[in-house]
């Protein structure tokens, strides 16, 4: 066996096994005895690149480049290093030396067009990804041409890209078909009672010198409650005492501290089924307000909605954003934003009187979003899953967030309706961005539409759809926050001009 075969064959082996250390060593001892082997300071080059020392890396295969110009796999690598490290123009102009010298090297295309995006030059981009996209099943480069196209507003080809996304996925669409993760079961909780009857089935009574751990009631003047657990009482009421100023009666009923958390929710439930408000903004489960049983016909009937409670009213809530709701009402397009924020709640949030708030808010003039011109928005579970923003022409766009389940099943079923929904809504956008993944589990697309077509995506049974579904297992996530709390927004103004009469 020659002394060449042989040192491919050990530099293959350290390759395949990954110990790119010991890779290093070889070659360090190897050179050591002759600097004159482009390919030990290739193959040196490489281990380095593996173990992201991007600069060292670029030394030795610029050493071997030095020995053998023609060494394509150094100019590919090469090419890859100054990729990592942002010399986007350095990249380049190896990266093409390297597809001249043989252009079936694995990739090529990608890293080139991923080097023109970032120096601004996406219609060459859009041509390199699309070569590759040739030979390469490759959802992740088709989704970034898609970001490309809409960067560009090409926004018909985007969602042609989009739609061959979706069309990958169709498999998985099982994995969303689930509205919640809990079991269909009834509550036998009576509807005829009120607050006093659960107070006092319960055994709770009124607060008097107790030092135990328990669970307590709060009821506020506005008939609001507030329902919490305390292994001590008095020092929880206390601070209850100092926050609000509004309070009228605690009752409480002693509890062992192991069981306080399986009360404490058992309670909230119970007052969220009876129909009263609680400021709880966890252990809340929108289960009470909309059963299992409601959900299902939520989603297979565009005409159902359940509507339960009363108006949400908090005078401490609606001074808050009292000033910018003033200043939104000047605004020429306030009227008509009234009317499709209207059609909107109505239309595709569930229970909306007795899930306000607690469940779904609306924001007026969000001081953070000011860069972006958002006028309002609406979350749920601290997803915008509808925002409003206004356009230099003093337009209105609307981004929504919706579930990818019905687009899924209209590419499984082969019907019409997903090329109807492009047709028809000229200006429609879709975009595949992860926002909130976490939330959403996968399942979440991004559309955005402008002010002339929202009243009329409003009616497209598709997008209905959609916006039902993803809404509806946003509101089922509410109340389960484990890593921090939600600070909820409510222009209380707003939500009672979009929701008077």
């Amino acid at each position: 066996m020659s002394d060449k075969i042989l040192l491919n064959e050990t530099l293959i082996n350290y390759f395949q096994n990954k110990d790119f250390v010991g890779m290093i060593n070889y070659c360090n001892s190897k050179i050591e005895l002759d600097n004159s082997i482009y390919l030990l300071f290739g193959a040196r080059g490489k281990a380095f690149m593996e173990k992201e020392e991007f600069d060292n890396a670029v030394i030795d295969i610029s050493r071997a480049l030095e020995l053998n110009s023609n060494y394509t796999i150094g100019l590919y690598n090469r090419g890859i290093c100054y990729y990592s490290i942002d010399k986007y123009d350095l990249a380049i102009r190896d990266l093409e030396s390297a597809k001249y010298l043989n252009n079936k090297l694995d990739g090529l295309d990608f890293y080139l067009g991923a080097c023109n995006y970032f120096i601004g030059n996406y219609e060459k981009s859009i041509e390199l990804f699309s070569n590759h996209l040739l030979d390469y099943d490759d959802e992740f480069t088709l989704k970034w041409r898609a970001d490309i196209y809409n960067l560009t507003e090409q926004f018909e080809k985007a969602n042609i890209d989009i739609v061959r996304l979706l069309s990958k996925e169709i498999k998985y669409i099982i994995r969303f078909q689930k509205i919640n993760d809990i079991e269909k079961i009834k509550t036998a909780i009576p509807k005829d009672g009120n607050k006093l009857f659960l107070v006092s089935e319960y055994g709770f009574q009124h607060l008097r010198d107790e030092k135990c751990s328990g669970i307590y009631i709060i009821e506020f003047r506005n008939n609001e409650y507030y329902i919490g657990q305390a292994k001590k009482i008095q020092v929880r009421i206390k601070q209850h005492l100092k926050k609000y100023n509004d309070i009228i009666t605690v009752y409480f009923k002693p509890i062992i501290e192991d069981l306080l958390l399986f009360e404490e929710n058992r309670i909230i439930g119970l007052f969220e089924s009876k129909e009263l408000r609680i400021r709880n903004l966890k252990q809340i489960e929108f289960l009470n307000v909309f059963d299992a049983e409601q959900q299902e016909l939520w989603v297979s009937n565009f005409n159902y909605n359940l509507l339960t409670g009363s108006k949400f009213n908090n005078t401490d809530v609606r001074v808050k954003f009292k000033d910018r709701y003033l200043k939104f009402k000047k605004k020429s397009y306030f009227d008509e934003i009234i009317n499709l924020l209207r059609k909107y709640i109505k239309s595709t949030i569930p229970n909306y009187l007795a899930s306000e708030f607690n469940y779904w808010n609306l924001t007026c003039l969000p001081n953070y979003l000011k860069k972006s011109n958002c006028v309002t928005r609406i979350n749920i579970n601290s997803v915008p899953v509808l925002s409003v923003f206004e356009e230099p022409d003093n337009s209105l766009t609307f981004m929504l967030y919706v579930s990818k389940v019905p687009y899924l099943r209209s590419l499984e079923e082969k019907n019409d309706s997903f090329k109807s929904l492009l047709e028809t809504i000229p200006s429609l956008k879709l975009d595949l961005r992860d926002a909130y993944e976490e939330k959403t589990e996968g399942d979440e697309i991004t559309v955005l539409i402008s002010q002339k077509d929202f009243h009329c995506a409003l009616e497209n049974k598709l997008l209905i759809s959609s916006i039902r579904l993803f809404n509806l297992r946003m509101m089922n996530r509410t109340g389960r926050e484990e890593k921090y709390r939600r600070a909820v927004s409510h222009c209380l103004d707003l939500s009672d001009k979009v929701l008077e009469g």
